[in-house]
């Protein structure tokens, strides 16, 4: 593969070129770049092909920009992104290098900083002042629309029915009782604790939400000791959904971490219905997680 050096510094000479193999769904590079006055500047390239690395690229594109806005002090700073010149069927991201340190879990404090400092500094400045996001994105190398809606229940009804759907389409046909399951969730569990958000004088706004907080998203900066997040898959949401990855027992993050970010971001009322609205959002994570690995049996028993 020849690499692509069209966003790089015009000045500045490619020292080293790495592949990281960093990701499933696409290629990872780092270019280290001598400018004229001998210091180093290093950038992170994400790399896919096809009609489904364009649709890849476009959503970590728009996600890191708009990530990036609210809270660059906590997220690499996207540079662009395009198809190559010579290549027009590979289509690209660069970024700013941040150096990681990838054995350490951030604290709780540190950990949350992030979530927090975005659903505070974005509260209710959706572009469309509406629940979505402007372009598609993908959990894996799976897509989903992100349709404006101006209701938050009728945004999240139609995604779950839709990410159901799906796995029920990857995976073959449920049985009697994951059917009963799903409808229950569908016609009962949504109701119940979707529909007190936006009635009895109640509303939530949209916040600009990550949506994909797990561990290996989220690390220490070695320069600094401060976290950094990536990858993100964003969405203009009711800002809770970024609670169901934290409580879900794969991430082994716990209360602790949950418990950090609400002494920044209240609780949305009714405050009583909350545990139950963050194991309802942690569905979400687990249905996307059994259609991209269909072959894994436990994925169904969660």
């Amino acid at each position: 593969m020849k690499y692509s050096f069209q966003d790089l510094p015009k000045s500045g000479k490619v020292v080293r070129v790495h592949q990281l193999r960093l990701s499933n769904w696409c290629d990872t590079t780092r270019y280290d770049v001598e400018l004229p006055d001998g210091t180093l500047e290093s950038f992170f390239e994400k790399r896919a092909f096809g009609e489904n690395g364009a649709d890849l690229i476009q959503a970590h594109w728009h996600s890191e920009s708009s990530i990036f806005k609210f809270i660059p002090e906590f997220t690499p700073r996207p540079i662009a992104s395009g198809a190559y010149r010579s290549n027009p069927d590979a289509h690209y991201i660069l970024m700013e290098f941040e150096d990681m340190d990838n054995e350490t879990v951030p604290g709780p404090e540190e950990y949350m900083a992030a979530p927090a400092a975005l659903q505070l500094r974005s509260l209710g400045q959706s572009p469309a002042g509406k629940f979505g996001f402007p372009v598609a994105t993908l959990f894996g190398h799976l897509k989903h629309s992100n349709s404006w809606q101006s209701s938050w229940q009728v945004w999240w009804t139609n995604h779950m029915k839709f990410i159901l759907e799906r796995e029920e389409e990857i995976r073959g046909q449920h049985t009697e009782q994951n059917t009963r399951l799903v409808d229950d969730y569908m016609s009962k569990v949504l109701p119940r604790y979707l529909g007190p958000l936006e009635s009895g004088g109640r509303s939530i706004q949209p916040a600009l939400c990550h949506t994909d907080l797990w561990p290996g998203n989220v690390k220490f900066k070695t320069d600094s000791g401060s976290a950094v997040v990536f990858d993100a898959n964003a969405l203009w949401a009711h800002s809770e959904v970024e609670l169901g990855i934290i409580r879900n027992p794969t991430s082994q993050l716990g209360d602790a971490f949950i418990e950090a970010y609400l002494k920044k971001v209240p609780i949305s009322k009714p405050r009583e219905d909350f545990d139950s609205r963050i194991i309802m959002y942690m569905i979400r994570h687990e249905v996307c997680r059994a259609s991209i690995y269909p072959d894994d049996p436990t994925l169904r028993d969660v």
